[in-house]
């Protein structure tokens, strides 16, 4: 039977601490060690192979770089919300000129992208 143990991992000075369901057990050097060392702190207390454990691994990080981290996601959301608003007013200008009687080959400079890609924005109108 598989368990799953949560591990919490926080650098204080040199090393990671360990906390395994809530308890100080073990420090790991570098980051990319602390799930093995947990299992293997899991594997000697229970007399298992370390493979039997799910570990469940969260990483605490200061708060200020949380906030950090926090407002890059905000940013990556609003530029995606950006390039589909402006993906979508291409798309219109597209259309509009299209209806107006040019040609993509005409569309294309003026919107400054390929023919084929003005024929795809075209497209995308209808």
């Amino acid at each position: 039977m598989t368990t799953t143990h949560n591990v919490r991992a926080q650098r204080d000075g040199r090393y990671w601490l360990v906390w395994i369901d809530g308890e100080l057990r073990t420090q790991a050097r570098r980051q990319r060690e602390v799930e093995p060392m947990a299992r293997d702190w899991l594997a000697n207390m229970h007399d298992r192979p370390a493979e039997a454990f799910l570990v469940q691994v969260e990483f605490v990080l200061p708060d200020s770089v949380r906030a950090h981290l926090d407002r890059a996601v905000e940013l990556r959301d609003e530029a995606d919300r950006a390039r589909r608003a402006a993906a979508d007013e291409t798309v219109a200008a597209a259309k509009e000129l299209h209806e107006a009687g040019l040609t993509v080959r005409e569309i294309g400079p003026l919107l400054d992208v390929s023919y084929q890609r003005a024929q795809q924005l075209v497209a995308a109108a209808d």
